[in-house]
């Protein structure tokens, strides 16, 4: 069994003024066994900050189905949303995010 499986992942957004729909993610698949490792790239717009942001419970998608452990993560509620973000994932930020005035 898989440790995540994403399957027929979806995410589309309507522009705010002028309600034009941008489809950021369309029917995405793959599994993660544990012990591997992944790398996702692409080019700049191709979808990795929203298929991330999804994965981590930051964002829902349009349509499809995040699992982990066998359990559809797309549609916990909020708190259990809030557990799984602190029992199973760890955030590296691409800037530092740190304060200057602070050693």
């Amino acid at each position: 069994m898989a440790l995540l499986e994403v399957k027929n992942l979806k995410k589309v957004y309507t522009t705010r003024f002028t309600q034009n729909q941008v489809q950021a993610l369309t029917n995405v698949n793959f599994s993660v066994d544990k012990g591997e490792y992944v790398a996702i790239m692409g080019e700049s717009g191709s979808g990795k900050t929203t298929l991330l942001n999804i994965l981590a419970a930051l964002d829902k998608p349009t349509s499809g189905q995040v699992l982990l452990h066998g359990k559809d993560i797309t549609h916990i509620s909020e708190k259990e949303i809030a557990n799984f973000r602190r029992e199973h994932l760890g955030f590296v930020f691409q800037d530092f995010n740190l304060l200057d005035n602070f050693n």
